[in-house]
């Protein structure tokens, strides 16, 4: 059926002449397929796609990437999530299509969250906060509200809870605004839902008020995925309830739903959450069969985090070198500025005044320059082997690292307490490893804590230290 449909917006486009129309509103609704049924979606894109490239419809290619990025989202490869989404930013901007532009801002601010680079979701999100509400487009209302619940996703994971029921909340009355009932509906089932998972770390009975609220919207509109969400947060509130036999009927439930929905993303959280049920009532069986599911999923969700963290870190990371490179040449011209500027304003001082002993003076003042020269070669020795001492020090996690990193930058703790004095030992030693311009893997690493650890300190700093959220950390820490 689904073939035929493809068949006669083939025909359309040549009898009636509205291809970009029909076509880039079929690639819209090709989303909702994908959300009840991921294969076939997926499957009905790629033709859909096709027909775009046959028709060279820029508009229709455009609306394809953003369905492949969700597509990607969803089977969590992030790497390619947020490479598709970086091409949907650049080319929708090509042809100034707001709309399109401000869903690219909100799957890359998504997706880096999912990559635990919150720094950069924060930044990304918030930019995309800014340019819905300075422009009109089609469906702003509920993009708009789709951005907030990315923000309130986003604090959830740095568990700032606070901030994450205010942005959640601030979703709700943008679905009120949708003019189409239907889509109207959808979205508030997703908002109720969300704001579920937000009460999770704070009150469970209010968890669980609203995943149920979030459910009984379905009455009239089936949204599978949703569903899977709220059968996974119900599971979830009632094994921390210790009432795991009613936590494993959600839990059978989501994983039940999610096979057919073919989304990735729940599947380590369902398993993770029923490995430990069965365990707390004593099914060994059960418990082992899905701890081994369990494990399996997150060395798997872990693998194509990585990917995803390194293929961006190493993009951005050529940017960081670029700075830090520039600054070392930067601090090299200057102090070599410095020195050539007094030696030479000596060297004429001296000259002028014994102009008479001219030739001997001359040779004394050959060696001065040679001796100077070699002083100075032998100060950018120093640093420079410091520097790969501090290095060194830095990646054995020795408790010497700290200390001849404060020979290396004397200044650099001063610096720091004087716009928070409240700063932790702990806190600025970490400070000294991004001013060593150490990735997050690489902090992680040295100081044996997670990425996502290292984020959240991170994130955390840049409150503390008041970074702006156009700044980048890196950047910040090697002008300090």
């Amino acid at each position: 059926m689904r073939n035929y449909i493809l068949l006669f917006l083939l025909f359309a486009s040549f009898v009636f002449g509205q291809e970009t129309n029909s076509l880039v509103l079929k690639i819209r609704e090709n989303q909702a397929l994908m959300k009840s049924d991921m294969s076939e979606g997926f499957k009905e894109l790629l033709v859909l796609e096709k027909i775009a490239q046959k028709e060279k419809n820029i508009k229709a290619k455009l609306e394809v990437l953003n369905n492949k990025a969700f597509y990607y989202f969803t089977q969590a490869d992030y790497d390619k999530a947020y490479q598709i989404a970086k091409s949907l930013e650049k080319e929708s901007n090509n042809i100034n299509d707001k709309r399109l532009i401000a869903i690219a801002m909100n799957r890359l601010g998504i997706t880096l969250n999912f990559l635990e680079l919150y720094d950069d979701a924060e930044k990304k999100l918030f930019d995309a906060q800014k340019f819905i509400l300075k422009n009109e487009f089609e469906d702003k209302n509920l993009i708009l509200a789709n951005n907030y619940q990315f923000l309130s996703d986003l604090y959830t994971h740095t568990e700032n809870y606070k901030k994450a029921i205010y942005y959640i909340k601030k979703a709700i009355p943008e679905y009120d605004k949708i003019k189409d009932p239907i889509q109207k509906q959808k979205q508030k089932i997703k908002g109720y839902g969300n704001i579920g998972l937000q009460y999770l770390s704070i009150d469970l009975d209010s968890a669980a008020y609203y995943f149920n609220k979030s459910l009984s919207l379905q009455d009239t509109i089936l949204i599978k995925n949703y569903n899977v969400s709220n059968y996974v947060g119900l599971g979830e509130v009632y094994n921390k309830k210790g009432e795991y036999k009613k936590s494993i009927e959600y839990l059978k439930k989501a994983e039940e739903l999610n096979l057919k929905v073919e989304d990735s993303y729940y599947m380590t959280s369902i398993y993770d959450l029923l490995q430990d049920s069965y365990k707390k009532i004593g099914n060994t069986n059960e418990h082992n069969k899905y701890k081994v599911l369990y494990l399996e999923n997150l060395q798997k969700e872990n693998s194509k985090k990585l990917e995803g963290v390194n293929a961006i870190v190493k993009e951005t990371k050529k940017e960081s070198l670029s700075v830090k490179n520039a600054n070392q040449r930067k601090n090299y011209v200057v102090a070599i500025s410095i020195l050539i500027a007094i030696l030479s304003v000596g060297f004429m001082v001296y000259f002028v005044r014994n102009f008479k002993y001219k030739k001997l003076e001359k040779e004394e003042i050959q060696k001065t320059l040679v001796l100077k020269e070699k002083q100075l070669e032998n100060l950018e020795g120093k640093v420079s082997d410091l520097l790969h001492e501090v290095i060194d020090l830095a990646k054995e996690n020795s408790t010497n690292f700290y200390p001849r990193f404060l020979d290396l930058y004397p200044d650099f703790e001063n610096k720091l307490l004087e716009i928070n004095p409240k700063l932790t030992n702990s806190e600025l030693e970490f400070c000294a490893f991004l001013r060593l311009n150490f990735s997050s893997k690489e902090i992680a690493n040295y100081t044996f804590i997670s990425v996502r650890t290292v984020q959240n300190k991170k994130y955390r700093l840049r409150n503390k230290l008041k970074i702006p959220n156009e700044t980048d950390t890196y950047v910040f820490f090697n002008n300090v």
